[in-house]
């Protein structure tokens, strides 16, 4: 199975599972035979047959065997990108591996909990389990799993930003260069193109285009040559090479991932407006905000937290049962213990009636998200056959030439559902995931006078798309045209929303003279006279 799991899968596909008659043989061939097929880069998302191993393995309380089931169980369900299921299980199976020392067990486990945290923007716990994995790799001398943890905490330090790229580099270019021999070359692949991003930010044309290569050349999975594409065609963009640039970000459209399809467009986007095709470079940006839509809903981090809290709470009613039997046999032993015994229950009720408390404010909280997530999703719906019902209305309007009267009268038509349209665009801003963030940074601040949450890039491009849908692709016009830099535009989102201007300031994290001034400068490079002192008049009639 380690050395050539190819042949281990070509054996177990030959056994008839028929033959077996034994439970315990019938558990270990489910066992095995979904370990090989995860080993040989199979993707699984049935999760019936390691469903057979667990529930054997369970009952007869074999823990060695439970943890390498519940890690495979979690691997069908990172297969199947059922994020929040998945690390439900690698969660179980941690503690597991913990008590029968399998450290390489161990180690598989941190990688792909670790992975999936970073796969959902959950970066500081993404990056302590990775840290976990590193200090494992390191006491078994593991080179697999040691650069692929420097590699992911590199990756880690490239999205908290310019600070934090030294450190990046630094982690990247010591896992390639443990990684490089023929017997990485998947490894080595990913570390270029982490390496590739890094450069490309740091706007290090030449490295940043030579990893990207590397990247492609090292590459055997065909599913990972998309974003390889549009890695190097992202690397030809920075260079100002645009034919190279179209040629490769043009292959990775192919791909199904909604982020590799949302990036594609964006450059197509900025490509056509650097060679002055704006009406084209539009039409790309609507691409863009569709995929980027499809992809804030494609987001699991709730699940993931969601998981996270339901194992936690198992495990601590499995401690309580142990505790509970230790108790018992203590009672049976003396009198004088019941007492001490009765005073610690008073102690563990007082505080479960406090967690359970917090635990009901939790609850709530996540219904109110659930049921604001649920309502945005109707609203959206909505909103789609709203602007249908527009276009097919808008070609009426444009078939009647000569029938005047029709005409008018479809016109009212169009301008009543433009009305609705844009009832349900503004309700479905103010029930958007982003929208209820900004609402809680500026309660925090009016409150506390600070706020732990902040919005990220996501958040930001998540509003842009939002507040466009509202005003009719003002932002998106407005950058293109003025070429505003990415403050403006968040500035110009901020101003288009009912929040007072000095609640802006929490958010954008600068003085109102600052945000006044800016509003100055925007309005300047949008060729207003000089006169004109109020952005937000300005961009509502834009």
């Amino acid at each position: 199975m380690e050395e050539y799991p190819d042949s281990a899968l070509r054996i177990l596909e030959s056994v008839e599972p028929q033959q077996l008659k034994v439970q315990a043989d019938k558990a270990y061939y489910a066992l095995l035979l979904t370990q090989a097929r995860d080993k040989n880069y199979i993707v699984q998302t049935d999760d019936s047959l390691i469903r057979i191993a667990i529930k054997h393995y369970d009952s007869a309380e074999n823990i060695p065997m439970q943890a390498k089931a519940y890690y495979y169980k979690g691997c069908i369900y990172r297969d199947a990108n059922r994020c929040g299921d998945a690390i439900k299980e690698f969660l179980t199976a941690i503690p597991l591996a913990q008590k029968t020392e399998n450290q390489r067990l161990l180690g598989l486990i941190y990688n792909n909990a670790g992975y999936l945290y970073y796969l959902q923007d959950l970066l500081e716990e993404a990056d302590s389990i990775y840290q976990l994995a590193e200090k494992l790799a390191i006491q078994r001398n593991d080179t697999s799993l040691w650069a692929e943890a420097l590699s992911f905490q590199g990756k880690i330090n490239i999205k908290q930003g310019i600070p934090y790229y030294p450190k990046a580099e630094e982690k990247l270019l010591k896992a390639l260069d443990m990684t490089n021999t023929p017997n990485y070359k998947r490894l080595q692949a990913d570390i270029a193109a982490a390496l590739s991003s890094l450069y490309n930010s740091m706007k290090l044309n030449k490295k940043a285009i030579h990893y990207a290569k590397l990247n492609i050349s090292l590459r055997n999975d065909t599913a990972q040559h998309y974003r390889a594409f549009l890695l190097l065609g992202d690397a030809y963009f920075k260079a100002g090479l645009y034919d190279s640039a179209t040629i490769y970000i043009n292959k990775s459209l192919s791909s199904t991932r909604y982020g590799i399809k949302a990036s594609a467009y964006m450059r197509l986007a900025e490509i056509a407006k650097a060679q002055g095709d704006l009406d084209r470079s539009l039409t790309l940006t609507e691409k863009y905000t569709l995929y980027l839509d499809s992809l804030h809903l494609s987001k699991q981090s709730n699940d993931i937290l969601m998981a996270e809290k339901e194992v936690a709470k198992q495990q601590y009613t499995n401690n309580l049962g142990q505790q509970s039997n230790k108790l018992y046999i203590l009672i049976m032993v003396s009198v004088l213990l019941i007492c001490i015994i009765g005073i610690i229950y008073a102690v563990l009720r007082r505080n479960q009636r406090k967690a359970h408390h917090i635990e009901q404010k939790q609850s709530l909280l996540e219904k109110k998200q659930q049921d604001l997530q649920q309502k945005y999703i109707q609203l959206k719906n909505e909103l789609s056959q709203k602007e249908a019902e527009i276009t097919s209305l808008q070609k009426d309007i444009n078939r009647q030439h000569n029938n005047e009267e029709k005409k008018k009268k479809l016109q009212q038509e169009l301008d009543a559902l433009t009305r609705e349209r844009s009832v349900l665009a503004k309700e479905a801003l103010e029930h958007s995931e982003v929208y209820s963030k900004i609402e809680r940074i500026i309660n925090s601040y009016k409150k506390y006078d600070k706020s732990e949450e902040q919005l990220n890039d996501d958040d930001w491009q998540r509003f842009i798309v939002e507040t466009d849908i509202l005003w009719n692709k003002a932002i998106t016009r407005l950058r293109i045209q003025c070429e505003l830099e990415k403050e403006e535009v968040h500035l110009c989102c901020l101003l288009l929303t009912d929040f007072p201007v000095a609640n802006l300031e929490y958010i954008v994290r600068q003085t109102r003279n600052t945000i006044y001034r800016k509003e100055k400068e925007i309005l300047k490079k949008a060729g207003c006279p000089s006169g004109t002192n109020r952005l937000k008049a300005f961009l509502k009639n834009y």
